[in-house]
């Protein structure tokens, strides 16, 4: 009997295990052979579902910040936002150190491509909008973009070789830096 496949799984999830592989060898440096062979998959089935690099990278991009997206609309819909938003950047970390590492390359050896850059920028602006509805304030406009600078620099401070905060600490850091900035925007 033939093995039925689900292929709108099948393609999630060779889309969520690209990410790994385009961040250790770079969007330059990785091939569709690479990604076959990281992904345990034959060649041409990953030209089955992707025709190109391109297209596998810019839907793996697009389908990442799409699942991240609701997950973070659904914890602005929680009860306990806070400890959800801790829980769920805990939880995702090594999963957000990627996709910076990505977008650096990106930004890094691709400055010159408008698509892979446009594609940085809308992801970035969609992490924003997700952001700005959890922590809408009328003090600080912007404060999804406030945020998530803070959190990429937070993020970058835990893989220093400075003392490692929790998360906690981190947004509890991340509190007082948002009254601070409420403050000022009145004065």
């Amino acid at each position: 009997m033939p093995k039925i496949v689900d292929h709108v799984l099948y393609r999630e999830e060779l889309l969520n295990k690209s990410l790994p592989v385009f961040v250790r060898k770079g969007v330059s440096g990785v091939s569709m052979r690479d990604l076959a062979g990281a992904l345990e998959i034959s060649t041409g089935t990953l030209y089955h579902y992707f025709p190109t690099k391109e297209v596998l990278f810019t839907s793996m991009v697009h389908y990442i910040v799409k699942k991240d997206a609701q997950e973070i609309a659904a914890i602005s819909q929680s009860s306990d936002v806070l400890n959800n938003l801790i829980q769920f950047i805990s939880a995702k970390e090594d999963h957000f150190k990627n996709i910076i590492l990505l977008a650096l390359d990106v930004k890094r050896h691709h400055s010159q491509s408008m698509e892979l850059t446009q594609i940085v920028d809308d992801s970035w602006n969609s992490y924003v909008e997700e952001l700005t509805k959890m922590f809408r304030t009328d003090q600080v406009p912007n404060s999804g973009e406030v945020f998530l600078s803070f959190f990429v620099g937070a993020l970058v401070l835990k893989y220093s070789k400075s003392k490692v905060l929790s998360w906690s600490e981190l947004l509890e850091g991340f509190g007082q830096i948002s009254h601070f900035i409420g403050n000022v925007s009145k004065g």
